[in-house]
């Protein structure tokens, strides 16, 4: 059984390394010809020494992240955590907690460590960071902290109904998952003001121009923000976030900075596009099949004393079966991106013609996405393969296609 799990664990992880190497084969691919105008000859030298530097680290990285993960398969680390923990109490939650949690806290470490190189050496180097340590270090701390506070408070609710109701908890928690996934749309606006500062739009003409837009589409605004980004990043971005009466649209103060009214127009239309064409609800279907595998496999492998006994366990412990039944499900999970980010693509498509219906100009849209890529290096030439697999976005020249017919 360990054997068993090791080997996916390690399929799935070369799959991955398989994906960044179709990137770096097309390093030196053409552009197509509607994109070749997004970047000058200095610029597009710039965005693929850009491009090769964030792959080179992504793979340095993904095999510290590798070498950690299968070390902790390897010795039985969570069977050493229970048996350091069950020494101070025999209480399931507190058990339960500790040995999820610390391997969660310790991965999480080490990826803050990893990202200071990113941010503070590559992202540097090109001009994109703006983060102070201070800054860098708070963000980490606050995203700790809300990841161990939604982390425990599931974990918790799952043991409490797993001791009610046994391995008819997998059902429950179809429900409980869904009804997450909800209340995760409903607060984002909360959330993103955790991590930045947003303070009301100023009244101007910009304000008059999305405000116009806002009752043109019948979105009902909460409030319009700009967030302060360019403290952590050059990238431009903007979001339209919430649902009822949390509906909050973001700009990014570089957004705001380099681009045109016009242009930040015809962002916000896509993103209002997202809402009005209800693509949430639309996704819904596929989140509920998604849940559903993962409930049914939960059933069989969670409680499997077989599973626990691989790794040093006496019994089964549950909450190390949740910690396998995601390593051993990742090759499935691959399978299920494949339709899940083809709507998500589908969903981009509609998104921009709704921008490009409700802009002032029919071209709003198209020099938007164009400096979008402009400014944060975006890739112009992925491999498709690596397009189906991992990419929620269409790249850029389909974009542009889909919005000249």
């Amino acid at each position: 059984m360990k054997i068993a799990i090791i080997t996916i664990f390690l399929a799935v992880t070369a799959f991955g390394f398989f994906l960044k190497y179709l990137t770096y084969s097309r390093r030196n691919a053409p552009l197509p010809d509607n994109v070749k105008d997004v970047f000058d000859a200095e610029t597009y030298a710039r965005n693929q020494a850009y491009k090769m530097e964030k792959l080179k680290f992504s793979i340095i990285s993904g095999l510290i992240g590798t070498v950690v993960a299968l070390a902790i398969l390897l010795f039985n680390v969570h069977h050493w955590l229970y048996s350091v923990i069950s020494v101070q109490t025999s209480n399931m939650y507190l058990t339960g907690l500790f040995i999820f949690m610390v391997p969660l806290v310790v991965a999480s470490i080490i990826d803050m460590v990893v990202g200071i190189y990113d941010t503070f050496v590559i992202e540097e180097k090109f001009g994109f960071n703006k983060s102070t340590a201070a800054t860098y270090i708070l963000d980490f701390v606050k995203m700790m902290l809300i990841v161990l506070a939604f982390g425990a408070g599931l974990l918790s609710l799952f043991l409490l109904l797993y001791d009610l109701l046994g391995n008819w908890v997998f059902l429950a928690f179809f429900f409980v998952l869904i009804a997450f996934q909800l209340f995760i749309s409903f607060i984002t606006p909360l959330l993103i003001r955790v991590i930045y500062k947003l303070t009301p739009l100023e009244d101007g003409e910009l304000k008059q121009k999305i405000e116009a837009l806002a009752k043109k589409t019948g979105y009902k605004l909460k409030g319009i923000y700009m967030v302060d980004a360019s403290k952590r990043s050059a990238k431009l971005n903007a979001f339209a976030a919430g649902v009822g009466k949390t509906k909050t649209i973001g700009l990014f103060d570089t957004l705001v900075e380099k681009m045109s009214h016009d242009e930040i127009i015809a962002i916000l239309a896509h993103e209002i596009g997202h809402n009005k064409l209800q693509h949430i609800l639309k996704r819904m279907p596929l989140e509920i099949i998604y849940v559903s595998i993962i409930a049914a496999a939960a059933y069989f492998v969670v409680a499997l004393p077989q599973v626990s006994q691989a790794f040093g366990f006496v019994d089964a412990n549950v909450v190390f079966g949740v910690y396998v039944l995601f390593i051993m499900f990742s090759p499935i999970d691959l399978v299920l991106d494949i339709p899940s980010n083809a709507l998500s693509r589908k969903h981009e498509y509609e998104a921009d013609a709704y921008a490009k219906k409700y802009s002032d100009n029919s071209d709003d849209m198209a020099d938007a996405l164009k400096k979008i890529y402009k400014e944060d290096l975006g890739n112009l030439t992925p491999h498709p393969f690596v397009v189906m697999m991992e990419y929620t976005h269409p790249p850029l020249s389909k974009r542009l296609a889909a919005l000249e017919k």
